[in-house]
């Protein structure tokens, strides 16, 4: 009741649950957020992030993961917007209690690149730098090609026919080459997230009008993201720099390893300009 009180009437953000939060110094030169994709959770990064905070080369950094509201473990409130304004109220609100002083990196997987690049453009913090891990883009219907309509037409199926036994194969499929979880379909998080913001009509502009450094990371077989619309982003934006690599949706093996290659002469080149 009270907390019913709190958020939804009084309008106060909820706040995400910290899965992980770590730096080797007392006072980092940096702040990495880490979110995750739908229907996953901080988990996404276990291959990932472990290197990278460990490493020392990069001590001077603050490594935080975090359960978007309406999985893993934060809050899954039936009110909840699952949209982008009330993400960014959220990421707000965490990063305050969180006492993020330094210049903010954005590390999003999925959703949580579209996520990323949203509050990099209307967010209240200065987002310093985005790195984007298979971000599923696809173009409004007023531009969209036949692949976007396809692939419109899967994710609509995902979002409309939850717990039917053909999106329960198509999970299975989809949980083999990700880190999908199929327990978070069957969920309101999963069908408004999916019309909110994977389905957005505006991803494939603000994509493409976003002027900050952002590194994009593809993996060739992933059969979530169209390949073709990233690298047309990549001509019409500069700051839009795309790395294709072996692998699929996941975040595993080769493609973790070029991943945490990608992050840390990012994040060196960061601190090197920090420091001059």
């Amino acid at each position: 009741m009270f907390y019913n009180f709190l958020h939804k009437f009084l309008k106060i953000p909820i706040t995400m649950r910290v899965r992980y939060d770590h730096c080797l110094v007392k006072n980092p030169e940096y702040t990495v957020v880490f979110l995750h994709g739908i229907a996953s959770s901080y988990a996404t990064w276990h291959e990932v992030l472990p290197p990278l905070a460990k490493d020392k080369d990069l001590s001077k950094i603050r490594f935080i993961a975090l359960d978007l509201i309406g999985f893993g473990k934060s809050e899954k409130p039936d009110w909840y917007g699952y949209d982008y304004a009330s993400y960014r109220k959220t990421i707000t609100r965490t990063l305050k209690k969180l006492k993020v002083r330094t210049p903010i990196i954005l590390c999003g997987h999925s959703m949580g690149c579209l996520i990323s690049i949203d509050y990099a453009t209307n967010g209240d913090r200065l987002i310093d730098q985005l790195i984007l891990i298979s971000p599923p883009i696809i173009k409004g219907s007023e531009i969209a090609g036949f692949q976007d309509q396809i692939y419109t037409k899967l994710y609509g199926e995902l979002r409309n026919h939850t717990g039917a036994k053909p999106v329960a194969i198509i999970a299975s499929f989809v949980d083999a080459l990700s880190s999908f979880e199929k327990r978070s379909l069957n969920t309101i998080a999963f069908r408004k997230t999916m019309d909110n913001i994977i389905l957005n009509k505006d991803n494939y502009g603000m994509a493409t009008s976003l002027k900050i450094p952002m590194e994009v990371i593809h993996g060739r077989f992933d059969p979530l993201v169209i390949g073709a619309n990233l690298k047309k982003i990549a001509t019409r934006n500069s700051h839009f720099h795309l790395t294709e690599t072996f692998g699929g949706h996941d975040m595993l093996g080769a493609k973790a390893k070029k991943i945490d290659k990608i992050f840390k002469d990012t994040m060196l080149r960061l601190l090197l300009q920090s420091d001059l």
